[in-house]
């Protein structure tokens, strides 16, 4: 049985939100998972507007409106901070909208541990948490070849050159 951590689409049309799942491959993408490990909302929401952290991420009631330190990472819309964002040139007074990400790090590596495959946008996002260990690689992750290599392969094809 291969294990994949993938995206489960949830939400209604036009609003959608995922969850982070560790599913048997061969399932379909909406169906019952092995367990949930967190989840993802890609439109970027202002703060208020955010949905609330569910109990499954270490709080122990539902009227938490906080992770449990370690359990979840935020996004942003690529911004800094006090930068204010805008839509078609027109200032927005919420503030900085924010793409909503939250997950169970302790069991997302378990899951890799044991030999799990992350699909091509978990391992993405995964790339972006730091949770892919140096010298791992996931299809979907893209990393530039170290720099050292290169200046390396300059100075061989340099010799090459001269010596012919």
């Amino acid at each position: 049985m291969v294990v994949r951590l993938r995206l489960s689409r949830k939400g209604t049309r036009n609003n959608p939100f995922y969850h982070v799942v560790a599913i048997n491959d061969s399932k379909p993408r909406d169906a019952r998972p092995i367990e949930k490990l967190g989840e993802f909302d890609p439109v970027p929401r202002a703060p208020s507007a955010a949905r609330l952290p569910t109990p499954f991420l270490g709080s122990s009631s539902s009227k938490k409106a906080h992770a449990a330190p370690g359990h979840g990472a935020l996004m942003t819309s690529g911004l800094p901070p006090t930068a204010p964002t805008s839509v078609e040139g027109k200032q927005q007074e919420e503030g900085l909208k924010q793409k909503r990400l939250e997950w169970n790090e302790d069991r997302i590596k378990h899951w890799l541990k044991l030999g799990a495959q992350p699909s091509k946008p978990v391992a993405r996002l995964l790339d972006r948490a730091g949770l892919v260990p140096e010298g791992v690689h996931y299809k979907g992750i893209y990393r530039p070849p170290p720099v050292e290599h290169l200046v390396k392969e300059a100075r061989e094809a340099a010799v090459k050159k001269a010596s012919s």
